[in-house]
């Protein structure tokens, strides 16, 4: 059962998606909310699955709102403007829904999230290794030497030892399968494993002679992972 959230100020759009949602077999709307700060409750108590999310609203911008999120649901916007699509997929959401949303085309979104989510259910938690399509060959690499991942437009570079290995993968689908116990994502753009973290300069994490960057929706989750004496 996919729980699903969705965030509207405008009245008529969210009821005509609620009905949308309520007619999908195995989806479960657990809350409709008219702001974001009505909606925060939930994210706070529920797993959320997949966001619906407007862009214009009165509190908090959906747009803003994104950039304070540290959990990584599927997540759709839907608006009335064409505008925002370009700094919406910049965080890595998964669809673009223009109002009014026709009952086909929210079918489209539909699977697409549960073909997603279905490549994502399989995770690296209990290998010591993993292959890659990197560098036009299929490479093992041991999850142990796995320094940091980092975003690059389409593709992720994946740093282990002294090699680097690109793969054509988006950021959200690379967490989705890493072991959560050994990596961590600190920054829209890095994903590090926690047991090579060198030193915290600030908003710096030092790994060998790199620099990381913290983003500051990601710091509390850093500092609650840290072992300290």
């Amino acid at each position: 059962m996919l729980q699903c959230l969705l965030i509207d100020d405008e009245e008529m759009s969210r009821r005509a998606l609620e009905e949308l949602i309520k007619k999908i077999k195995d989806w479960k709307l657990v809350a409709s909310c008219p702001s974001v700060m009505e909606a925060r409750s939930f994210l706070k108590t529920d797993k959320i699955d997949v966001l619906f999310l407007d862009v214009e609203m009165p509190d908090i911008t959906g747009l803003d709102f994104l950039k304070m999120m540290t959990a990584t649901p599927e997540v759709v916007i839907v608006s009335s403007k064409e505008k925002y699509a370009l700094d919406a997929f910049e965080y890595e959401v998964t669809d673009y829904l223009l109002k009014p949303v026709s009952p086909e085309r929210f079918l489209k979104t539909v699977n697409r999230i549960e073909n997603r989510l279905s490549g994502d259910r399989e995770n690296y938690a209990t290998a010591d290794s993993v292959f890659v399509k990197a560098n036009s060959q299929i490479v093992k690499i041991s999850l142990n030497d796995i320094l940091w991942v980092e975003a690059y437009g389409d593709y992720v570079s994946i740093f282990a030892g002294t090699e680097r290995y690109v793969v054509h993968a988006t950021m959200k689908g690379i967490e989705g399968k890493l072991p959560g116990d050994q990596f961590l994502r600190v920054h829209r753009s890095f994903i590090v494993r926690i047991d090579k973290i060198n030193a915290i300069e600030d908003t710096l994490i030092v790994i060998g002679k790199k620099l990381i960057p913290i983003g500051e929706s990601y710091r509390a989750d850093l500092m609650n992972r840290l072992k300290f004496l």
